[in-house]
């Protein structure tokens, strides 16, 4: 791995955010240059000065004691007998009840929205890695071919899904072959097309989620779209422009 490519992902090295294959390549390229070893040296003491020194604020261990003693507490000051003013105790009871249910509910449905966004930009960040990684190494290809039914079957036997393979170079979009990745905690497929001198690296797996979800993000100067369709997703990696990332994405949802 080059200079280049290891201070574009230092950071999330530090992060412990890349998967293992991307690491150990740049825990190799850091015990062999001294130029990027003291970058990492001065960011990993940057990050620890940082941790040490900024304020964090999680909900105490005792939150759920302290909600029940209050809910106690003021069910002990009603009276049990009805108000002829006011609502019931056993109402004003189940309005306390509900306000708190209401508020734990928000917390674990933010907590839930920031865990599902962090996840999202750890399969991100990992999939720009894979990218950079086919880019500047030998791995780019592991069945050489544009004949998309020499494609699809050489994964037969290598997932336990099949990839759907498409012919796009009559809309300018050929495809040059495949490999073998790993993302997502499983082997997953990338198709590899090209736009003139661009390479497009379409990452394709089972899909947990039957909702069709489309998103644009971009990270180190590479755009990514992502899709769901038939129970698999898709994300389309590469240095193209935004636009023409979106045509491809159209094409091959046709």
């Amino acid at each position: 791995m080059k200079c280049a490519s290891v201070r574009e992902l230092i950071e999330s090295y530090l992060d412990d955010e890349l998967d293992p294959g991307v690491r150990v390549e740049i825990q190799d390229h850091l015990t062999s240059c001294s130029s990027c070893s003291h970058t990492h040296e001065r960011l990993r003491e940057l990050q620890t000065d940082v941790r040490a020194q900024a304020p964090y604020y999680d909900s105490p261990a005792s939150l759920e004691r302290r909600i029940h003693n209050a809910l106690a507490q003021a069910s002990k000051r009603e009276s049990p007998i009805r108000s002829a003013t006011g609502p019931s105790p056993t109402w004003r009871w189940i309005a306390v009840a509900a306000s708190v249910l209401l508020a734990v509910s928000l917390a674990l449905n933010l907590r839930l929205f920031r865990s599902t966004h962090g996840d999202r930009d750890i399969i991100a960040q990992n999939l720009v890695s894979s990218n950079v990684r086919s880019l500047i190494g030998t791995h780019l290809l592991d069945v050489p071919s544009s004949d998309q039914h020499s494609v699809k079957p050489w994964f037969n036997g290598k997932l336990d899904f099949a990839p759907d393979v498409k012919d796009l170079a009559g809309q300018g979009f050929p495809l040059v072959g495949g490999r073998i990745d790993y993302m997502a905690d499983q082997p997953v497929a990338a198709l590899i097309y090209k736009r003139r001198q661009h390479v497009i690296n379409l990452f394709v797996w089972p899909s947990r989620s039957s909702v069709n979800n489309a998103e644009e993000l971009s990270r180190n100067g590479y755009n990514l779209i992502h899709w769901d369709k038939a129970g698999m997703n898709y994300w389309a990696v590469s240095d193209l422009s935004l636009s023409e990332l979106r045509q491809f994405r159209t094409l091959y949802k046709e």
